[in-house]
């Protein structure tokens, strides 16, 4: 029984010793991959692109460009000669506005609005008249003249307008050329004005209601219109030609090209308004009433085209605004404008 117990255990004790055996274990060790350092390739940021916008200052009565300390100018308008033996006048080329109406005897007279533009030499000079004055109070304008008639001469002082007069200054301010003939030789310049203006104590600066402009050069899908003819009267015709290249109307007087005295260049438009107003002779001398306060008719001719506009003044001082027949104002392209203001039965010619 003793050795049955004892074997019992032997047995035991090698069953235990045959488990716990140490086998060999095969450890499957995975390869590293070697290392490849991969040069990193430079990046460079991209600086950030700053679009620059120059500032524009843009004039007010024309939306041409101008400097900045232009924009506020006080505008000029400047009585001027356009008899035959006045031709061909100075400074018309640097008008940012330029009006045509007849004056007596059927003949035209200008009146040229500048703001931002300096001409040496503006002439010949003449005399006021009451509807030239309906329209240089539109601009608050410094009014350039020599004398008037009875009723304009009136009219400056009892509207207090900033008057500059020939018949109240002197040769620094207006004085006569040699190569024309008296009353068609009379010269100042824009710094002779501006001069006269500071000493008589004028605002140099205004803030004035304006036509509307596009910003840039814009159809106005009117009907086509290149070239138009309007005979004010013998030895007036007024013609503009649109010119394919440049855009503008070139203007001729008498089928002659319309040439600046200073300068030599052909006068261009880049608006062109045909306004219709009544006209009634006050006397024997012929002195005109045209009827600017009020309301009317005429057409706008832009970029070879044209619509058929209307127009509104509301006071002698308020500015004539022009709509299309459907109620919208008009908006004018950047540039020079001219406008001709016609009798209602005077026909003009297109083509």
């Amino acid at each position: 029984m003793k050795k049955f117990i004892i074997l019992t255990i032997i047995m035991g004790s090698l069953a235990f010793s045959g488990c716990t055996k140490e086998e060999k274990v095969v450890e499957t060790v995975k390869e590293k991959e070697p290392i490849v350092e991969v040069e990193k390739e430079e990046i460079k940021k991209e600086e950030p692109v700053v679009e620059v916008i120059e500032e524009k200052f843009l004039s007010p009565i024309s939306h041409m460009e101008c400097e900045e300390d232009q924009v506020n100018n006080r505008p000029f308008a400047v009585m001027l000669d356009n008899q035959v033996h006045a031709r061909p006048q100075a400074g018309l080329d640097q008008a940012e506005i330029v009006y045509e109406i007849l004056a007596e005897g059927n003949i035209t007279r200008y009146m040229a609005i500048f703001a931002t533009k300096s001409p040496e030499l503006i002439g010949p000079v003449r005399s006021a008249r009451p509807y030239f004055i309906d329209k240089a109070l539109e601009y608050d304008a410094l009014y350039v003249h020599d004398g008037g008639s009875p009723q304009a001469l009136d009219d400056i002082v009892r509207l207090k307008m900033a008057d500059i007069s020939a018949q109240s200054r002197g040769k620094s301010t207006f004085w006569r050329k040699s190569h024309k003939k008296r009353p068609h030789n009379e010269y100042t310049s824009a710094d002779a004005i501006r001069k006269a203006a500071n000493g008589s104590n004028y605002k140099k600066t205004v803030n004035i209601d304006t036509w509307k402009y596009y910003d840039k050069d814009t159809s106005i899908n009117g009907s086509e219109l290149k070239n138009i003819d309007i005979p004010y009267s013998k030895n007036y015709k007024v013609t503009f030609k649109y010119n394919e290249d440049t855009k503008l109307y070139d203007r001729y007087i008498n089928n002659k090209p319309h040439v600046d005295e200073a300068s030599k260049t052909q006068l261009t438009a880049e608006n062109i308004i045909v306004q219709r107003a009544s006209k009634k002779v006050l006397d024997s001398v012929g002195r005109l009433k045209v009827g600017l306060v009020g309301t009317g008719e005429g057409i706008y001719i832009t970029n070879g085209e044209m619509k058929e506009v209307t127009w509104k003044k509301e006071s002698r001082r308020s500015i004539t605004r022009f709509f299309y027949k459907n109620g919208e104002e008009i908006n004018l392209n950047p540039g020079v404008t001219w406008v001709e203001v016609i009798p209602k039965s005077l026909n003009y010619t297109q083509y």
